[in-house]
Parts: C-alpha cells; structure tokens; sequence
C-alpha cells in the first residue's frame, strides 16, 4: 500500500464541491472530484447520502458499492483507499472533525453503539422520507450558516445536535438488528461509561472509574482510546463541565455550593479546573452562561407571541 496520509477538514483536497467548511464542520454537494491518490487516514466523521447514480469505495481493505438511497458513515481512523463514482453521481456530504462532535455532543448523549455497529459495515438503505429528513438538515444549516448573526454558532450548533438526534433515531432499528458481539475492550468501556453515569459527584480522577471495572488506569486508557478515540481523562471532563454548567446556568446556588456539592477539595482547585477546559473564571463562566439562557429565554417568548399573532 502507498504512504498513507491524514484526512481532515482542512485537506486541500476536500475544497472542490464545497458548500460550506470552517476547518470543523463542512457541507459537501459534490465529493466526485476530492483526490484520493494515496491511502488516506479518516480523521473526521463523514456521513454521506447517494441522491442519485452509484459509487464504490473501498474502506480498510473492504469494497463498498453504493447506489441511491444509501447512508455511508465514515469514522475517523478509517482508511480509504479508493474511490469511484458513476457520471450521474450526486450526493449530500455533512462532515465534523472529532472535535467538533465532542463539542455539540452533550455528555449524556453516548452513541458508542452507532459508532460500533457502523464499523464493520458503514452502509445502510434510507426510506426516501428518511432521506428527505437528512436534506432538509442539509439545506436549514447550510442556509445559517450563510447568514451572518451573532447567535449564528449557536443556532448551527444546535441544528446539527438536532440533526444527530434524528439521525441516531433513523438509524436504531440497522443498529438494533445488526449482531451485538462486544469485544472485552467493548464490554470495559460501557461499564466505565455507567459509572460515570451513576456517580454522584463524579470523581475526576481515571483511578478511581478503572478501580470500579477492576482495570489499571493505563488499561482503561487504551480502552477508552481505542472505542471513542479519546482519552479517559477527557470523556470524565466532559461529564464533570456538564454538571457543572448545569447547574451554574439553572441552579440558584452559590459557586462555593457548586464546587462542594460536585466534591471538589476547594474553591482553587475548581476554578482551575474550569479557566484550563473554558478559559475563564467560574464568575465569568456563571455570567455567559446565564446571558445565553436569558437569550433562549428572549427568543421562545419571541416565537410564541409570533404564533399567537
């Protein structure tokens, strides 16, 4: 096999047939003319929709052919080693970096389960009103993203949180029927996945969670690295910031309250820990975040006195 080369959203090759693409998110109207002349490492999330004619695609040594109506899902550290399209090939692309994924994702939403299913066969048939509902997310964000406004991250944002509900929703039944034979690393994982879950304050340290499922933090790293393709440390973090945005935006209680109640040692210690993962003290972090709560606050007002009138 030839070199192989990474694959992300700010590859010059993706800029051909591009809608939209800020190095994080990227809407894709024509993939037939991005290059794939070595073997490229997937580092984004790809999730492709034939509109019409045929491709074929060969992903970790395996060939895929796809034709009208079926939903290709690429994941990061996939290798693609070529592609083929048919003349009358036409296709919506919506592509996100790892990043970016962890970032609108919230901490509670854990699709481990589409991700395993998925790798061993990325493709599955949409019923035509389930491929409508993927060019109707398609079209809305590409057309906020095009729109300068303030709130123009935040609405995109939230349209593709929505978009990957939905999806997952239209996709459960192919997870569901697909064979579930989790691997030992599999099984390690959602166990420590639970215990995240369970726990009340949840501990920030991976000692504590690799204690629970009986491995060394080491091991559960791996784990962790090799199921999410991130690190234990990490998925405890943003488990840990949802919690604590949770309650700074809705809850009435102090930032002392905050820190003690989610068991940190001191008011120092949880605000460094905040100013590393969002760059700003807890005070000012309590003021954003309740600014963005009156703002929704401002705009469900807005459309319902729009509705009545």
């Amino acid at each position: 096999m030839d070199e192989i080369v990474k694959f992300d959203l700010k590859n010059p090759d993706i800029k051909p047939g591009v809608a939209f693409n800020n190095g994080h998110l990227a809407l894709l109207e024509d993939i037939r003319e991005i290059e794939v002349p070595k073997a490229k490492l997937m580092g984004i999330y790809a999730i492709v929709l034939i509109l019409e004619g045929k491709a074929s695609v060969m992903i970790d040594g395996v060939t895929y052919n796809l034709k009208k109506g079926d939903l290709f899902i690429g994941m990061p550290n996939n290798i693609l080693e070529s592609a083929m399209f048919s003349v009358d090939f036409k296709c919506r692309c919506i592509s996100v970096s790892v990043e970016y994924a962890q970032k609108v994702l919230p901490a509670s939403f854990v699709p481990w389960d589409v991700k395993v299913a998925f790798e061993e066969h990325p493709v599955c048939s949409l019923q035509p009103q389930e491929a409508e509902i993927f060019c109707h997310y398609f079209d809305l964000i590409k057309s906020r993203m095009g729109l300068p406004s303030a709130a123009q991250t935040k609405v995109v944002d939230t349209l593709m949180l929505a978009f990957i509900y939905d999806l997952r929703h239209i996709l459960s039944p192919t997870v569901e029927d697909k064979p579930r034979t989790y691997s030992a690393a599999q099984n390690i994982f959602n166990r420590f996945i639970k215990v995240i879950e369970n726990s009340a304050p949840k501990s920030r340290y991976v000692s504590y969670y690799a204690d629970k499922v009986n491995v060394t933090p080491k091991y559960l790293n791996t784990v962790c690295r090799k199921i999410s393709d991130r690190t234990a440390s990490s998925i405890i973090d943003q488990y840990v910031l949802n919690d604590i945005e949770y309650l700074m935006k809705y809850s009435q209680k102090s930032i002392k309250e905050i820190s003690v109640d989610l068991g940190f040692p001191n008011q120092s210690v949880f605000g460094k820990f905040i100013r590393m993962r969002r760059g700003m003290s807890p005070v000012a972090l309590r003021e954003k975040l309740r600014s963005l709560k009156a703002q929704d606050e401002e705009a469900a007002s807005a459309g319902e006195q729009q509705t009545v009138g």
